[in-house]
């Protein structure tokens, strides 16, 4: 059986954040405003993804060990579907490519990436950016000591609610970059509040996680 991951609660004046460590960062934001059993629903269902989250490290690490080193998997699409397609209950449902460019403090860009990658959830992120910041900054350092020329990005899960229904949804996103753009990546420093200009393109890929009945 997988071992669930541990996660840390951070409140703020809106509601809390769940927030996962491990390879796979799993989140979900707790709004006050929602009665008490959408809270308990939503909570149930995030703890129940922890589970899922190392399942997918265990999916990634039985392909090949040398796909992933603590968060940072070395995949590109085709390999991580086949790996996330061997869970039970896991589908992809789409893909999309992105692009982040301007000029921008690397917090602001940390800020700006997650707010696009966490916008399902509707919660303020600068509350956790400090983590976020570490975070990125860790996947910086195990890119620049992984030597691989293939794919490389991050595993983010969310559980969000459906819209009207208030029904808790599991969802995994691969978020990924090519290749070349290894130095762009790696040329900010986190936690420095220098300015950088920056050109960024990464894709999306999307998979529906639903429990085998």
């Amino acid at each position: 059986m997988s071992k669930k991951m541990n996660y840390t609660v951070t409140s703020t004046d809106s509601g809390k954040w769940l927030i996962a460590v491990g390879s796979v960062q799993l989140f979900t934001f707790i709004k006050n405003e929602w009665p008490h059993a959408i809270k308990v629903n939503v909570t149930q269902k995030y703890e129940a993804a922890l589970a899922i989250s190392a399942e997918i490290t265990e999916s990634v690490k039985k392909k090949d060990e040398k796909d992933i080193a603590g968060g940072l998997f070395i995949l590109d699409q085709l390999a991580m579907t086949k790996a996330m397609n061997s869970i039970d209950g896991m589908g992809m449902t789409s893909a999309a490519n992105k692009k982040m460019n301007g000029t921008g403090t690397a917090g602001g860009v940390t800020k700006d990436f997650f707010n696009t990658i966490l916008g399902a959830l509707d919660g303020n992120v600068t509350p956790i950016l400090e983590h976020l910041q570490k975070q990125l900054g860790q996947i910086q350092t195990l890119k620049k000591q992984n030597t691989s020329k293939s794919t490389f990005g991050i595993v983010v899960g969310l559980i969000s609610l459906m819209p009207t229904l208030d029904i808790p949804i599991t969802t995994f996103q691969y978020v990924y970059l090519d290749k070349s753009q290894s130095s762009e990546f790696e040329k900010f420093h986190c936690l420095s509040s220098r300015s950088y200009s920056y050109k960024i393109d990464y894709t999306v890929d999307y998979y529906n996680y639903s429990s085998p009945s």
